[in-house]
């Protein structure tokens, strides 16, 4: 809980105390929205997933949920179309060379599935 968030809390239970005790709507009332807005202030589902990782992980928290992320979405392979004119162009410009073509192969998939 944030500091502000805890002083709010704390400010609410005070306006309660105050509206049972003195009987003024002004109190009940300044409790009933501060309540509402302590209610709509909550963060959403996913960050206490978050708040978790990074407690566990610390600063490799980051790369941990950009890892996960990545998983998340679908893989794009290459079309035939697009190995055949990598394959090509490599054929034609370094030959023979196996290396060459994985690292035209690697950099078009990377490009992909950014």
């Amino acid at each position: 809980m944030t500091d502000l968030r805890q002083a709010a809390q704390q400010a609410l239970e005070a306006l309660i105390d105050a509206a049972n005790v003195l009987s003024a709507p002004m109190f009940s009332n300044a409790a009933d929205a501060l309540r509402e807005a302590l209610e709509k202030s909550e963060p959403p589902p996913e960050w206490e997933g978050i708040n978790n990782i990074i407690a566990e992980y610390g600063l490799q928290a980051i790369d941990f949920v950009a890892d996960w992320k990545a998983t998340q979405r679908p893989w794009v392979g290459l079309t035939e179309f697009q190995f055949a004119e990598i394959y090509n162009k490599w054929n034609d410009t370094n030959g023979s060379t196996a290396w060459g073509l994985n690292q035209a192969l690697e950099a078009k998939l990377k490009e992909l599935n950014k």
